[in-house]
């Protein structure tokens, strides 16, 4: 999802076994070493899902597709919506791994929050103008259905921009767009937290940033079980991060638990948690499964030092890559597109010609993508890039 949200950059990973690993990365970042090509493979195939589901379910009437498949196709590819749960908790994973040679300080917090707006907001607002501009181009066609519900005002426009649009009650104007509010909301969560970790508790060496287990725990544990058993089931919080604070914080503990910062039996504890709660609760126990099959699938293939190739394939690594520009295009691009499609053939096409229809947008999201990325995304990831390099 983001740059992918909750990537700085290229993730990197030596390779070896966990052992190698985590001694590889205790201290600042002196080797270069491969990128995680596993998570950003994983990162791919959630947002091929995320569109898909997205294509999907917002097929028009009289839903020629649908009607044709089997209904376990339709429930297939309705559970691909989950791709958003797979993301989260890579965002956790990758964050954790970000701060890992992180001192938090005044100047420090300003710099990352900055860092995190260049890379995600000139995509994101190319979008909510891609978004205004396809509902210009449906309401000068006459009869194309806008592709947000209610009306286009400042106020509205505005919050997007400020990541405030669910917290100030706005509908999306874009499907999916929710989650990189959240996301900023993580990252303010996310340094307050590990700094706290760091200064408030004793660390192991007192000259490196790293903070304790105990300090981790202490600090984002019970923010993660809270959100599990009781913020994730109230509707009052879903626009907030404490609704997900969980799955972020099972991918955190995931990189602690590969980078030695945690001792497995405390992950292993909280896995135990994850499971015995898919017991107590029903309504979630399908994204609950997706996110811990996402953090013990990443745990287990870092295990075996295989984080660096698996998943390695070169379609899969570039859709990982402008993942973040494809979440965020494909729906604006897939509206305007099967709209006429639907309009050229007098809203009733066949299936086969709604078929064509929705692959030809599938195709024009991911070119799509590709211009996003080279274009405004890619420029903005050197720029924080630089940015970085500077504060160090």
């Amino acid at each position: 999802m983001a740059e992918q949200p909750g990537n700085e950059g290229s993730v990197t990973a030596p390779s070896g076994d966990s052992a190698t690993l985590a001694n590889s990365v205790s201290g600042a970042a002196k080797t270069t070493s491969p990128r995680f090509v596993f998570v950003d493979g994983l990162r791919g195939l959630a947002a091929l899902g995320i569109v898909i589901f997205h294509i999907w379910w917002y097929e028009p009437a009289p839903y020629p597709w649908l009607d044709s498949m089997h209904w376990i196709v339709d429930e297939g590819f309705k559970r691909f919506r989950a791709g958003v749960q797979v993301l989260l908790v890579i965002s956790g994973f990758v964050i954790a791994y970000t701060f890992r040679n992180t001192w938090v300080t005044p100047r420090e917090f300003v710099s990352f929050v900055l860092r995190r707006l260049i890379r995600l907001v000139p995509a994101y607002w190319f979008t909510l103008a891609c978004v205004v501009l396809v509902d210009l181009i449906c309401e000068a066609a006459g009869d194309f259905k806008a592709p947000y519900e209610g009306n286009l005002t400042l106020a509205r426009v505005t919050a997007h921009m400020a990541f405030l649009q669910d917290i100030l009650g706005h509908k999306a104007l874009s499907a999916g767009i929710w989650t990189i509010c959240i996301e900023m909301q993580f990252y303010i969560v996310a340094i307050l937290g590990w700094g706290l970790a760091q200064h408030a508790f004793p660390r192991p060496v007192p000259n490196e940033p790293r903070p304790s287990a105990f300090a981790l725990l202490a600090v984002f544990a019970p923010l993660g079980f809270v959100s599990l058993f009781y913020w994730r089931v109230l509707d009052s919080t879903t626009p907030w991060v404490i609704h997900f604070l969980w799955m972020f914080f099972l991918g955190m503990s995931t990189w602690w638990t590969l980078d030695r910062s945690l001792p497995r039996s405390w992950y292993a504890m909280i896995v135990t948690v994850a499971v015995l709660e898919l017991v107590y609760d029903a309504e979630w126990r399908y994204e609950n499964s997706v996110a811990l099959l996402t953090s013990t699938a990443i745990y287990f293939v870092g295990c075996r030092g295989e984080l660096h190739r698996c998943l390695n394939w070169p379609w899969l690594q570039y859709v990982g890559r402008i993942s973040y520009s494809l979440y965020l295009v494909h729906f604006p691009v897939c509206h305007l597109l099967i709209t006429a499609g639907w309009k050229l053939f007098a809203d009733h096409p066949t299936a086969a010609q709604a078929s064509v229809i929705l692959l030809a947008s599938f195709g024009a999201s991911l070119l799509s993508a590709h211009g996003l990325y080279t274009f405004v995304e890619a420029p903005s990831l050197r720029l924080a890039a630089r940015l970085k390099h500077t504060a160090t």
